[in-house]
This record gives C-alpha cells, sequence and structure tokens, in this order.
C-alpha cells in the first residue's frame, strides 16, 4: 500500500463507460453495477464530466443517492461535448436500439472524437465542476482531476491558480491531474497544489524506481491505477490486478469493466491478498 496523506479505497471502479453510446446496459443496470461494486467493497468511483455525455455521473449520483459519505468519487474536467453531441444526449436509448450492430457503434465513438474541444481558463473548469456537482447531486467531491492535460498546459500559471481556487471553494476535497504520459506527469509535479494523480499501467511500470516515483512518494500524493488491465494484455487479469495492488506507489486500482462478473473477479483479488 502506498505511503500517502490522502488514505484512498484499495479499490475503484473506472465509470467511464457508463452512459456511453457502445455500452448496451441500461441507465437502471449501470446504477445497479455501481451499487453492487459499492457493496463489494470497490467504493472509489472515477468518473469525468464527459463520460457518458453526463451520464456516468448521473448514474453515479443516483447510485449513492441516501449513502454519499460510503463512496470516494472522483471526477475530471477540462474536456467539453461539442453542442451537437449535447443535444443528442437524451436520444440516446433510441440511437442505442438503431446501433445495434457493432460497426454503427464503434463508428460513433471513433466520431467521438472529433466532438470534443478543450477548456482550460480557471472560470471553465469551476463552471465544469459545478456541472459535475449537479450531476452528481453532492456539494463536493473527494478529488477533481484535469482530464488528460498536456505538458504545456498544465505548466501555465492559470492552472495551478484553478487547482487552488477549486479546492479553497470546498467544491473538492482534493486536487490533481491525470496523466497520459512522463511529460504531463513531470508538469503536474512541478504543482505544489497536486494530491493525487491518476496514471496508466505503462507509466507506473515505466517510473518505478526513478526520481519521479520518489518525487510522489516523499510529497505523499495519492496514485489511482487505470489501464492495468489493457496494458498487461499477456497476463491474466486477476494477476495484472495483482501486480497493481502490489506497486509500492498505488493507493488505488481501477476496475475498468461495465461486467459485474470482472468486477467480482478482481475485487476477489483484493481479499486474497
Amino acid at each position: 500500500m502506498a505511503v500517502t496523506s490522502l488514505p484512498l479505497p484499495a479499490l475503484g471502479l473506472g465509470c467511464a463507460r457508463i452512459g456511453s453510446f457502445n455500452n448496451p446496459s441500461s441507465f437502471g443496470e449501470s446504477i445497479a453495477l455501481i451499487r453492487e461494486a459499492m457493496a463489494l467493497g470497490v467504493t472509489l468511483l472515477d468518473t469525468a464530466n464527459i463520460y457518458g455525455q453526463g451520464d456516468s455521473e448521473r448514474a453515479i449520483g443516483r447510485a449513492v443517492k441516501g449513502a454519499r459519505d460510503a463512496a470516494v468519487i472522483v471526477t475530471k474536467g477540462g474536456m467539453t461535448f461539442s453542442a451537437k453531441m449535447r443535444l443528442i444526449r437524451p436520444l440516446k436509448p433510441l440511437l442505442r436500439a438503431i446501433m445495434a450492430r457493432r460497426e454503427m457503434s464503434n463508428a460513433v465513438t471513433a466520431n467521438r472524437a472529433g466532438q470534443i474541444r478543450a477548456e482550460w481558463s480557471a472560470d471553465s473548469l469551476v463552471a465544469s465542476l459545478d456541472g459535475s456537482l449537479r450531476r452528481l447531486g453532492t456539494d463536493r467531491v473527494d478529488a477533481f482531476l484535469l482530464h488528460s492535460p498536456s505538458a504545456e498546459i498544465i505548466a501555465r500559471p492559470e492552472t495551478a491558480e484553478a487547482l487552488s481556487r477549486i479546492r479553497a471553494s470546498g467544491r473538492a476535497v482534493r486536487v490533481g491531474v491525470a496523466c497520459d504520459d512522463n511529460a504531463s506527469l513531470d508538469a503536474a509535479l512541478a504543482l505544489e497544489t497536486v494530491q493525487v494523480l491518476e496514471l496508466p499501467w505503462d507509466v507506473l511500470a515505466e517510473i518505478d524506481g526513478t526520481r519521479r516515483a520518489a518525487a510522489i512518494a516523499a510529497r505523499g500524493i495519492a496514485v489511482i491505477a487505470r489501464e492495468v488491465l489493457r496494458f498487461q494484455p499477456d497476463v491474466a487479469p486477476a494477476e495484472a490486478f495483482a501486480r497493481a495492488r502490489a506497486h509500492p506507489l498505488v493507493a488505488t486500482t481501477l476496475i475498468g469493466s461495465r461486467r459485474i462478473e470482472r468486477v467480482r473477479a478482481l475485487a476477489a483479488v483484493e481479499l486474497r491478498s
């Protein structure tokens, strides 16, 4: 278990696919998934304002209603969908039925990247988090992260200002960055405001034993590991998950699955450790 000033639950549910076009699960089924995951001890819920055009956050809000303190909610901001994508959100149940064939669903997913833009100003990030809080039905999140910013974006003075402003407002208990590579990680480590990092497994494996790892440990930054199965394709899921859990920097390992069977199996790995 990582040494960190921010205790996080060992297990988290990656909620990126909840509410998405390529997820055949209904809204009710997604809520049931979240609730069962929490009952299994998977109590960190990792989401973002763009996941499912906001429906991921809406499902989490519904799932934790009346039990908010039982969940650790992490959301992200900085990316936003175009007006077109926001307008078609209410039509998703109908569109899913029309796009039942996989190739049509994949076409929508491929087109999504062209419908996303970045907004990194302090005002935009605060407004994004306010929208997330409304969808989640809560007055604060346990952590707010910048969503895959470049090193250049992180290095801007207004980025540190935005994170400090959000934390001081009480909207987020902790703030940090979801990094995609070493360059963005280096930039994030240069910010005194960063208390949480979300890192893909390939980055975590690469920095093990390096100055970057030493800096993370020395500052007590909490690390959330994501994509631990994707970046270990030749390893059995249980073993890949166990490796992530054993990493000295990792506080929380995300189970990125919409299938409760996978969540149960990987949660059992933690129980055996």
